[in-house]
């Protein structure tokens, strides 16, 4: 007898279902992974979105059982983790929900993984509630991962989960089922994806798809496979299968955020007008992203200066505020910020910060600072930096990511642990050199808040360059590169190609070390020479000899040296 009459009777997602999926999904994202790290336009060997999906979609895998119940069944060897399993899940759908939600949320890895696990968390709080409407779940999960941005951009990933939603919200209107709106959902997200070239100069300049698009592609099209039993057949993602509209430009008008705001401000507030208070801050600055549970919100925003004050307001106006964050996005203020809004009290206070290198995390760990060790072409997850931070049971944390793909998993550990009583913040800083300036001007006597924006002037004040190979071949900034091509990087812009390790350090130098450069760090890398090392100081002595040197036996693979210029 055929499955069809079966099929065509699904009504609604059950808790068996959510687990077929993410199951499904974990194994077609680990079968792509490769293939979406090939996306990548960046040619540096740097965490690649097809890994840092997969690995925060195993997180969510995580959620599918309550612990401690163990289910029978036979997975792929290798690819499910022991205890995680397909099977009939004698468990609430809300419950098995709203568990991966938060399971996905903690465990994000990089800026992909991040709004990935934005809109699944909030796909999944919307199922929880409407089993039924899978357009509706789409379209909160989408608004989920717009929110997760502070300025979102057409041609990404984003672009790809709205045209899945709308497209699902036309079918719902039209009263079709559940299973012509998941494939009428994932058949749009494909042609969107298809379409990000034309949104994207970049994208549309190295021939290839947005690789976090190609992975939403790869989910979606697992949901279809687990309620229909039929895999969606796409074409591979190549040069040869991407429409041809040479000189097309992204729409601005779907462009959030001017870039003229010069603060970054976040507060948590119990308000039960929520509503009234996004009005009033969409009024004052952009990038307003406000989420939260019950009545407990996080919110965000970008200002001007004199906006400050007035966006505060705004929050005591609404409720309760608490968790004050002021950051300098320009790095030209400081602690006048922050004015009657700081809190007085001095309690342990902690950092904890990202490193790929065993000779940074050795210095750190001497002078008391906590590490989170990650591998090479990996970011951390939340959890990892909030286990890190509880082994210290400090009462006040500061986050310093050292890349700026993983500033999106270090604002998701400091809110969990905001909302467990801990005092957290985050400095954004971008590169390890950052991360050491900023560790240099802190402070635990001073003031919490004082001492986030005393650490946050200094990183932003610190120019930021690295020497590594190219990994794949990419048309860039300073032209075309193939792989083992050595490549300069001024903060995070690809600006010189060469052939050997000094030239190009050499050329990175002649650039950051501007008049006006007082103080350079060197943080050499695991295979770098010590004849490299020698050569390298040799010149800057020589070339500056007032600037101060610093150097540091670093231990980071993949990068030969790493600079910090103030």
């Amino acid at each position: 007898m055929s499955d069809e009459p079966a099929l065509n009777d699904v009504r609604e997602v059950t808790p068996n279902t959510l687990s077929e999926w993410l199951l499904h999904a974990k194994i077609a994202l680990h079968q792509a992974r490769d293939r979406i790290d090939a996306l990548n336009v960046f040619p540096v060997p740097d965490g690649d979105t097809g890994t840092n999906m997969y690995l925060t979609w195993e997180s969510a895998c995580e959620g599918i059982v309550p612990e401690g119940i163990e289910l029978e069944g036979i997975v792929p060897e290798g690819i499910v983790p022991e205890g995680i399993v397909s099977g009939e899940v004698s468990v609430n759908l809300a419950e098995a929900a709203n568990r991966i939600g938060r399971q996905v949320v903690l465990g994000a890895r990089g800026n992909s993984g991040v709004i990935m696990s934005a809109l699944i968390r909030d796909f999944m709080g919307s199922i929880a509630t409407e089993p039924s409407s899978l357009a509706r779940a789409l379209k909160e999960g989408t608004a989920g991962a717009y929110a997760a941005v502070a300025t979102p951009i057409e041609g990404t990933i984003l672009t790809v989960a709205r045209a899945g939603a709308e497209r699902a919200e036309v079918l719902a209107s039209q009263g079709v089922g559940l299973l012509e709106v998941v494939k009428g959902a994932a058949d749009a997200a494909y042609e969107a994806l298809m379409e990000t070239p034309m949104l994207l100069a970049q994208l549309r300049d190295a021939g290839v798809v947005d690789a976090g698009g190609s992975g939403l592609v790869v989910v979606l099209d697992s949901l279809v496979a687990v309620l229909t039993g039929e895999s969606p057949k796409r074409p591979l993602f190549t040069s040869e299968t991407l429409p041809q509209r040479v000189g097309a430009k992204s729409d601005s008008s779907y462009l959030v955020g001017d870039g003229e705001h010069e603060f970054e401000v976040m507060f948590h507030v119990e308000s039960e007008n929520i509503d009234a208070l996004r009005t009033s801050l969409e009024r004052l600055g952009s990038s307003v992203m406000i989420a939260g549970v019950d009545n407990l919100w996080n919110v965000h925003v970008h200002v001007r200066e004199r906006g400050i004050a007035d966006a505060l307001n705004q929050g005591i106006a609404s409720g309760s505020i608490s968790h004050v964050s002021v950051t300098p996005l320009s790095s030209l203020h400081g602690d006048q910020i922050l004015g009657e809004h700081r809190e007085s009290t001095r309690r342990s206070r902690v950092l904890v910060v990202v490193t790929h290198g065993q000779g940074v995390r050795d210095k750190l760990t001497e002078i008391g600072v906590a590490c989170v060790p990650t591998p090479p072409r990996q970011q951390p997850s939340a959890s990892e930096l909030i286990s890190v931070a509880q082994e210290t049971f400090a009462s006040e944390v500061v986050f310093l990511p050292s890349d700026r793909d993983a500033h999106g998993v270090a604002e998701i550990a400091a809110s969990e642990l905001s909302s467990l009583g801990v005092r957290a913040a985050v400095v954004p800083t971008r590169s390890i050199t950052q991360s050491l300036s900023a560790i240099a001007v802190h402070d635990r006597s001073r003031d919490f808040d004082r001492d986030v924006v005393a650490m946050t002037r200094s990183a932003g004040a610190t120019h930021y360059g690295a020497v590594t190979v190219a990994t794949r071949d990419a048309l860039t900034m300073a032209g075309e590169c193939h792989v083992g091509d050595v490549l300069g990087l001024i903060d995070g812009d690809i600006a010189v190609i060469g052939v050997s390790v000094l030239e190009v350090s050499i050329l990175v130098l002649g650039r950051l070390l501007a008049p006006g450069a007082e103080l350079l760090t060197v943080v050499s890398g695991d295979g770098c020479s010590s004849n490299q090392i020698l050569e390298l100081n040799r010149w800057v002595r020589s070339t500056y000899p007032l600037v101060d040197l610093e150097t540091m036996n670093g231990g980071q693979p993949l990068w030969p040296f790493i600079f910090g210029v103030e």
